[in-house]
């Protein structure tokens, strides 16, 4: 490949992520997007990312990696901005410690429709959260997890009680659900005006009694569940879940969170702090 060429690629890919805060690495869809759009290297109307996976696999980006599951990420070609690559190793050591195939087989998932709380164990665990269509999601959503040819919505531990945290919280919206916030931002909803005016924490937003009770409705239609009751290296497994699979709405620990996502909830903060 030209050097000239593949400097200016490598360059490009550079400095969109020192400029984009909320990045530390791009896919090769969104890599070839952005090469595309800078007139360097044509992208692929029918396989959106192709010929650059074609030079990512040549070897020639040698700071690019692929994951177990095929999916290649490029982060900054000097290793001080690679946040994320430095624990591929270790993180991926702990999956053992729970069964994968247990906890990520589409047969051990059922519908949160056909549960109540006393399914869930009230001790600690992992569990995952699944959309059973992804066509009813907005189609900015929709989109990303078709790219993504999977429909893991979310990743989460709780280190005390899964019928507490993925039950009440997430699912329920008893205290503070980080999926759930998450969840009913980019189903369009929005805090009440002010919710959080006079409160220490400026972020634990609610919705409205009416609002979260339409967001459970549509839970109960669209997502299944599935948990593992476990208590050792919780936060190592979860990592490396979320590393793997790149959840549509996990954020932290993710190396291809949504940018969309973090504006939607930067809006809903602002609303319910009256700003």
């Amino acid at each position: 490949m030209n050097t000239q060429k593949l400097e200016l690629i490598i360059s490009i890919i550079d400095k969109y992520l020192e400029y984009d805060y909320k990045k530390d690495v791009l896919t090769a869809v969104e890599a070839a997007e952005l090469l595309d759009k800078a007139g360097v290297l044509k992208d692929s109307l029918s396989r959106p990312g192709k010929p650059l996976r074609d030079i990512l696999r040549a070897g020639y980006i040698v700071h690019a990696y692929q994951l177990s599951n095929g999916r290649w990420f490029i982060p900054h070609s000097n290793r001080k901005y690679e946040k994320n690559v430095s624990i591929q190793k270790p993180v991926q050591a702990s999956i053992s410690q729970i069964s994968e195939e247990q906890i990520m087989n589409s047969s051990n998932f059922r519908s949160v429709k056909q549960l109540n709380d006393s399914d869930v164990p009230d001790s600690s665990g992992v569990y995952v959260i699944k959309i059973k269509n992804i066509d009813k999601l907005p189609p900015t959503f929709g989109k990303v997890l078709k790219e993504r040819k999977h429909k893991i919505l979310y990743i989460g531990i709780s280190t005390n009680s899964l019928r507490k945290r993925l039950w009440g919280n997430e699912l329920h919206a008893k205290g503070h659900g980080t999926f759930f916030r998450s969840l009913g931002a980019i189903l369009g909803y929005l805090p009440e005006t002010g919710s959080l005016s006079g409160y220490r924490n400026k972020r634990n937003y609610k919705f409205s009694a009416q609002n979260s009770a339409e967001i459970i409705c549509w839970i109960e239609d669209n997502l299944e569940i599935n948990f593992i009751a476990h208590s050792e290296n919780l936060g190592k497994i979860e990592e490396s879940l979320i590393v793997k699979y790149v959840p549509l709405l996990n954020l932290d620990k993710n190396p291809v969170k949504l940018s969309e996502l973090v504006e939607l909830r930067r809006k809903c903060e602002a609303v319910a702090n009256g700003y």
